[in-house]
């Protein structure tokens, strides 16, 4: 004898997971819903006939409606909240092919601890390093406009570069992508950007982990992050405490915008959103050219270690000139920069141009194109600007100068820029 109370709990159970109620399946049956609110209440049960056009409607069997050992057994599978776990793990062993195929790797599989070895057999007192970093603000407009690859080189130069200011060598990178379901493709061609990263700077790339949460990130959202070692020994760090009166100081070109420009951009973009598609010049467009990747400067600043000319290296963040940026500089000595020896890019003259930031402030708010400026002795200028000309544009920009009055002024111009 079947169990009206059982049935009745699976109907009703059943239509609500397609977000019916008790009037709409009533209608659909051509039937009053004070008889599908009996059913559900165990009073009554439906005739034959009238069960199997429920099973059709709710996309069920006659038998799921009806047998208790199958409803005993129904559950929620992550194919409910939208993910593939198929194909989630398919991409996973793909992007897994793409670890450095290197002895010093002992382990790296996807969602575990990474195992690898670092030859400090000559060292005499090894450093390690560790930073993770995220692209900032600026990945907003990289997943909105697809520039997926550009935002993935940026993140992981971002963490070189952390490494290499204190004259680390960057060794390992491990990178992580939080994401909806999202394109097997772009995930894959994501991964590849790392790799190609890390083949570039002479660095491990232990793998990508994937972690897919449809049920927290729309088809087209992701998160990514960067986490690179490195090791040096103590000796060769950067201390800082050879930077001397008199030391030149060289800027060397990036690509793109910092990601805490984005912010400033974005306000720009909502007074004047034809400017999202203009031209910058005759061959480049603004989102084009604000979307490239930032510079690591791996083998400049190893070269310039090697050389004995590297006294001090300075990441410049969001601006060249941010107190912040210099705060390593021994007491008493302080960063001019001479505003003339910058070479204004296309890109930020454009920006300027448009005339909704003043000629003082604005390159306060933008990097201008420096990523990295480097302290070498004065009488090594020449050389170090050839060490670094061979993978990078760059500048004498400026000297090091003493005051012992005013301690906490770390940087200082002369001159404006050439607009």
């Amino acid at each position: 004898m079947l169990d009206k109370k059982g049935v009745g709990k699976r109907i009703a159970y059943y239509r609500k997971e397609h977000g019916m109620t008790q009037k709409d399946l009533a209608a659909l049956l051509n039937i009053s819903y004070q008889a599908v609110s009996k059913w559900e209440a165990g009073i009554s049960l439906p005739t034959v006939e009238m069960l199997y056009d429920i099973a059709k409607i709710l996309n069920m069997t006659v038998d799921g409606l009806l047998n208790e050992e199958a409803w005993a057994k129904r559950q929620i599978t992550y194919m409910d909240t939208g993910l593939d776990t198929r194909k989630l793990y398919e991409l996973k062993n793909d992007v897994q092919k793409l670890v450095s195929d290197d002895k010093r790797i002992v382990s790296s599989w996807y969602a575990d601890a990474c195992l690898f070895q670092m030859d400090t057999s000559r060292m005499k007192d090894p450093v390690y390093s560790c930073v993770t970093c995220i692209p900032g603000s600026k990945e907003k407009m990289a997943k909105e406009y697809h520039y997926n690859k550009e935002i993935c080189a940026d993140v992981a130069a971002s963490a070189i570069n952390f490494t290499l200011q204190h004259g680390i060598r960057p060794s390992v990178l491990k990178a992580f992508v939080l994401c909806g379901n999202y394109d097997y493709e772009q995930l894959y061609m994501m991964a590849q950007t790392f790799q190609e990263v890390c083949k570039q700077n002479d660095m491990l790339f232990t793998g990508m982990e994937i972690a897919a949460q449809p049920v927290n990130f729309s088809s087209q959202e992701y998160n990514i992050n960067a986490t690179v070692v490195g090791v040096q020994d103590r000796d060769k760090l950067l201390n800082y405490e050879k930077i001397k009166e008199g030391d030149a100081l060289i800027g060397m070109r990036t690509q793109g915008i910092d990601g805490t420009h984005y912010p400033i951009i974005k306000v720009m973009l909502d007074r004047r959103p034809d400017l999202l598609h203009a031209k910058i010049d005759e061959e480049h467009f603004l989102l084009e050219e604000m979307m490239k990747a930032n510079v690591a400067y791996t083998r400049e600043i190893m070269s310039l270690q090697e050389c004995g000319y590297l006294h001090g290296a300075f990441r410049v963040h969001n601006s060249l000139f941010r107190n912040k940026g210099w705060r390593e500089l021994p007491d008493g000595l302080y960063a001019c920069v001479d505003m003339t020896k910058i070479p204004v890019l296309p890109l930020f003259r454009f920006l300027y141009e448009q005339d909704m930031i003043g000629a003082d402030v604005f390159p306060h708010r933008f990097h201008m194109g420096i990523g990295m400026v480097v302290a070498v002795p004065a009488d090594k200028c020449r050389e170090a600007m050839q060490v670094i000309g061979q993978y990078t544009e760059c500048w004498n920009i400026g000297e090091i100068r003493a005051d012992k009055e005013h301690k906490e002024e770390k940087i200082r111009t002369t001159g404006k820029l050439q607009w």
